[in-house]
C-alpha cells in the first residue's frame, strides 16, 4: 500500500491541524497575558502615565510578543485556506479563552456564556461546511449579488 504525496500547492491536513492548534494556544496565552498585565495598570493618572507604565511592564511586552507570534502563525494558515473560512475558525479561541478565564482568573461560567460560545461555534460550523457543497451555488451564480 502506498500513500500518495499531496499535490503541489495543496497543504497537508496534519500540518494545518497543528498550525490551528498552535494558533489557538498562542492566542489564548496572549489574552491571558493581556489580562494579567492589564490588572497591574493604573489608568487613574491619565493616558500618558498609563502608556509609560505599560511600556515598563514586561508582561505587556510578553503579551505583544505572543500576539505577534499568533499573527505569524495565522499568516501561514492563510497561505493555505480561504480567508472566508479561516477567519470564522479563529472563534475556537472563544472556548479556550473562556476556559482560561474560569481556571486562571476564577471568572464565573454562566449558562448564557456557554450558550453564546455554542452559538458562535455553531455559526463557525455552518461557515466552514459550505465550501464545495454540491447543489449550493454561490450567490453571484444566482444573480443575487451582481444582478
Amino acid at each position: 500500500m502506498t500513500v500518495d504525496a499531496p499535490a503541489a500547492g495543496k497543504p497537508k491536513l496534519g500540518g494545518l491541524i497543528i498550525a490551528w492548534l498552535l494558533f489557538v494556544v498562542i492566542e489564548t496565552t496572549t489574552q491571558s497575558l493581556f489580562k494579567i498585565a492589564g490588572e497591574a495598570l493604573d489608568d487613574r493618572a491619565g493616558l500618558g502615565p498609563l502608556v509609560q507604565h505599560a511600556m515598563a511592564n514586561p508582561l505587556v511586552w510578553a503579551a505583544f510578543a505572543s500576539y505577534f507570534c499568533g499573527f505569524l502563525v495565522y499568516m501561514t494558515i492563510l497561505k493555505d485556506i480561504d480567508l472566508g473560512r479561516a477567519f470564522p475558525m479563529t472563534a475556537g479561541m472563544y472556548v479556550t479563552t473562556l476556559a482560561a478565564a474560569v481556571i486562571l482568573f476564577h471568572e464565573h461560567l454562566t449558562y448564557l456564556r456557554i450558550l453564546g460560545v455554542l452559538a458562535i461555534l455553531g455559526g463557525v460550523g455552518l461557515l466552514a461546511s459550505d465550501k464545495n457543497s454540491p447543489g449550493a451555488p454561490a450567490l453571484q451564480d444566482r444573480g443575487s449579488l451582481h444582478g
